[in-house]
């Protein structure tokens, strides 16, 4: 995968590219950054004793064991659990996950303005496995799914897991906090445990809710996810940066935790990327940086970062 400079600057020009893909004659899209590979044949496949009933099994690719999960019985489009022809790999939350498909169509281009956010277009009816909505044609939607939810409802202890592990003593008593974040659940998760340890926050659902709120008050630390519709995180940091108040600081939270996501972040001047779910790691980094410290991008300093966007060219 290589970058050069102007792919930086169009990650800050709202763009988007989705895998569009089917199964059980439903059309679904996936954001083509997760994806790590589309795998037709898996290796050493087998079977779990007491998985969960979605999880078909476990393949080996390279030295990872990978967890498939059919996702039209997660979703409850199918009955039964199904034989697919297809597996998206996926890389997010730091973990590779396997999604059993039944074919890849295409892959779109879009602006993040051109999703149709979910609860918009479902008319208030709660469906939580939907973030947004995607028109290839005039004719057509594909479905934008909360992968994020989706692992979180199937791997309880996750959520567990990162609410637990903070164990620092920083007390943010009257500091202000604006959450950008289109996922419910890592929503809550980010504006309950940043409350706990004083933050007033400020929570919104996309960029460009976000881009309103930085306009009509100041705020000590922005805390904002990439993908979102409307306008996405990246793009709001360019808009932060452009701003009356450009030295506020930005810590980049995506589940997207490669070395492409992290030189686009340091390339826009983000203070800092986190891997979700990392909740430890945001409230050092937070700490550090309403303390006016400069922080490292997972090992890189300012000063070394054109070697993390060197690195990001091999």
């Amino acid at each position: 995968m290589a970058f050069d400079a102007e792919s930086y600057l169009k990650s800050g020009s709202n763009e988007l590219r989705v895998l569009e893909y089917r199964t059980n004659g439903m059309s679904f899209g996936i954001n083509i950054l997760k994806v790590s590979k589309i795998v037709q044949k898996l290796v050493d496949f087998t079977r779990v004793p007491q998985a969960p009933p979605a999880v078909t099994g476990v393949f080996k690719d390279r030295d990872h064991l990978v967890p498939v999960l059919d996702l039209a019985y997660f979703l409850g489009i199918n009955k039964e659990p199904s034989v697919h022809k297809n597996v998206i790999v996926t890389e997010f939350f730091g973990m590779q996950t396997g999604f059993a498909i039944d074919r890849v169509d295409w892959i779109h281009h879009f602006r993040w303005e051109d999703v149709i956010d979910a609860k918009t277009a479902l008319a208030g009816v709660k469906y939580k496995y939907v973030i947004g909505i995607v028109k290839p044609t005039e004719d057509r939607m594909v479905q934008l799914l909360d992968y994020e939810t989706i692992l979180l409802d199937l791997c309880p202890k996750l959520k567990d897991m990162s609410i637990q592990s903070y164990q620092g003593e920083a007390n943010f008593a009257g500091r202000r906090v604006l959450i950008a974040e289109d996922s419910p659940a890592v929503r809550a998760m980010l504006v309950n445990e940043l409350s706990e340890y004083g933050f007033e926050v400020v929570e919104t659902t996309d960029g460009e809710e976000a881009w309103q709120a930085f306009q009509k008050q100041s705020f000590d630390l922005v805390v904002s996810d990439v993908e979102m519709p409307r306008m996405d995180g990246l793009a709001f940091t360019l808009r932060v940066r452009q701003s009356e108040r450009p030295n506020t600081p930005v810590i980049v939270y995506s589940s997207i935790g490669d070395v492409g996501m992290k030189a686009r972040a340091a390339f826009l001047k983000a203070d800092a990327h986190i891997t979700k779910l990392n909740l430890n790691q945001l409230m050092i980094t937070a700490d550090k940086l309403i303390r006016g410290e400069k922080v490292e991008f997972d090992g890189y300093t300012p000063e070394t970062m054109p070697n993390l966007l060197e690195a990001a060219t091999v």
